[in-house]
């Protein structure tokens, strides 16, 4: 039985498809062996991409290190720093100045203000805050491989403790102390040849001398005054690094202040002389203006108000003696409770202030409205009293009528009355009855009988008498009523010129105080604005 190949039914016959079926196979067992290659190589593919990973960002680092201009083999490291400033303070001497036994170590200062505050005119002093820098070179802390750097090397504040400091010290401060919140307030800067900056922020209640013959018109002049402690100028010079131009921040300080402001300034450097030698001091001195506004609200005002006041009571009657009395003690006493107050924010100095005039001014005025009340009361009972003596209560009436030879009888005689007093006026006789009397035909004509007919001739005298004395009398009655009414005229108008003296003192005073106290505040103003006195300017070549 013949048979067939395995794959008779597959694949064609030997003869034709040897060569197909060969080839099949070799592609077979071909794909087999590279699974196999590829199964075998694949973690050495990993660990070369890796490889070619790091390699590329290493070069990408490097390229942009190059970009920034930076050179990596050329930067300081911290050991390299460390150890050099190691190497420096290994033998370094910090009790020793530098250029010791050479010339004298140059100090330079420059100073900002941070405030100015607590301008105490009782205690003689202001507070002041301040950055102060100084600036010297230190030839022992210099950096050899920092040679070809510009920028200084900022170190630790604490490492002041292991490095020389110049001994600066205000001459002028009553107490003073250095921030060390969060930590001390001090900065060090290290440049390559030695220079050094040493930064500091200190806070100092420093003293002021006050001239205030002027106050509140016042200016100040106070100094900030620095010195070396113990280096003399053989060993040590302070200086201001840029002049004038080493102060820096008044501008702000002036935005902060309320009562104040800081006028012109200058720097100074002077030797200070004491026994144990000549010793650098530099001289900060600024001008304080005082701000008026505060002190116009709070003091002039008020007292030119109460010395107007005082005047109210020129409108007043002078017989309203408790209104008058009462105005005027009270504006004394304001007045004299301005003075006190404004005693007691001064300190206890011999001479007069500005303020202490103006308000012994103002005293004075409302005084002599006081005074000028009790000049008018005073007038009015003087003059009331003299013309009380000068013209009497109840004046007489006196007749020149003389006695008549014929007795009058009591029918003949006449009540007068004048007034409150009641006096008996005789009867005067008249030519009459006179004639009458001497002519005896004319009485014996006349039949006389018991009814009383034989007396009439002397009847009719004793009627014509009486008639004559009443007529008499009424003429003088008519006479002294108008006596009595010319005497009350008199004194009425004597009354109204006592009354329009005091109302002319009065009217008088309305603008003689006014005009007096408007004269003397000009006189004030003037002489303490334009009129200088001070006495202890600091000049720039002292």
């Amino acid at each position: 039985m013949r048979l067939s190949p395995p794959n008779s039914g597959r694949y064609p016959p030997a003869k034709k498809g040897n060569v197909r079926w060969a080839s099949g196979n070799a592609k077979c067992i071909t794909r087999k062996m590279a699974a196999s290659s590829l199964t075998t190589s694949f973690p050495t593919i990993i660990i070369l991409l890796l490889l070619s990973t790091c390699l590329i960002g290493s070069c990408s680092a490097q390229s942009g290190v190059r970009s920034a201009g930076v050179e990596p083999a050329s930067s300081p490291t911290i050991a390299a720093a460390d150890s050099s400033l190691a190497e420096v303070l290994k033998n370094y001497d910090r009790n020793i100045r530098p250029n010791f036994g050479g010339p004298p170590v140059r100090v330079g200062l420059t100073m900002s203000i941070a405030s100015i505050d607590s301008i105490s005119e009782v205690n003689l002093d202001y507070t002041i805050t301040v950055l102060l820098r100084q600036f010297w070179k230190d030839p022992r802390l210099a950096q050899p491989w920092l040679a070809n750097k510009t920028r200084p090397m900022s170190l630790d504040g604490r490492l002041a403790e292991d490095l020389w400091v110049p001994d600066t010290f205000l001459t002028n401060a009553k107490e003073a102390f250095m921030h060390t919140v969060t930590t001390d307030n001090v900065l060090i800067r290290l440049y390559p040849d030695g220079s050094v900056i040493y930064g500091m922020r200190i806070t100092a209640v420093a003293h002021c001398y006050m001239n205030l013959r002027k106050y509140p018109l016042d200016e100040q002049n106070c100094t900030l005054e620095f010195e070396s402690y113990g280096y003399t100028t053989e060993d040590l010079q302070l200086y201001w690094m840029r002049g004038d131009e080493s102060i820096s921040g008044l501008q702000s300080v002036n935005e902060d202040m309320q009562t104040f402001q800081v006028g012109a300034y200058l720097t100074a450097e002077r030797v200070a002389h004491y026994e144990t030698g000549d010793y650098p001091r530099l001289i900060f001195s600024f001008n304080l203006i005082r701000l008026i506004p505060f002190f116009l609200l709070q003091t002039y005002f008020p007292a030119a108000l109460i010395v107007m006041m005082s005047w109210v009571g020129f409108w007043i009657s002078p017989y309203s003696e408790p209104a008058r009395v009462s105005l005027g003690i009270t504006t004394v006493l304001t007045m004299t409770t301005f003075i006190t107050s404004a005693r007691a924010s001064v300190p206890r100095i011999s001479y007069v202030k500005a303020i202490d005039v103006y308000l012994i001014i103002c005293f004075l005025f409302s005084f002599g409205a006081l005074i000028e009340y009790a000049i008018v009361n005073y007038t009015t009972l003087v003059r009331q009293k003299k013309e009380t003596k000068r013209i009497p209560l109840t004046p007489l009436v006196v007749t020149d009528i003389q006695p008549s030879p014929v007795t009058p009888t009591g029918n003949d005689m006449q009540m007068v009355e004048v007034g409150n007093d009641v006096r008996d006026a005789p009867l005067a006789t008249v030519s009459e009855a006179d004639m009458d009397y001497e002519n005896p035909s004319d009485a014996a004509s006349t039949p006389s009988d018991d009814s009383g007919m034989g007396r009439q001739p002397f009847g009719n005298i004793r009627y014509r008498v009486r008639d004559r004395v009443r007529d008499t009398v009424k003429a003088r009655t008519t006479q002294a009523g108008h006596r009595v009414r010319q005497t009350t005229s008199r004194v009425r108008r004597r009354v109204g010129k006592i009354l329009d003296d005091e109302c002319i003192i009065d009217r008088r005073s309305r603008y003689l105080f006014p005009i007096a106290f408007t004269l003397v505040n000009l006189v004030y103003w003037f002489t303490y604005i334009y009129v200088d006195m001070k006495d202890d300017k600091i000049e720039r070549d002292f």
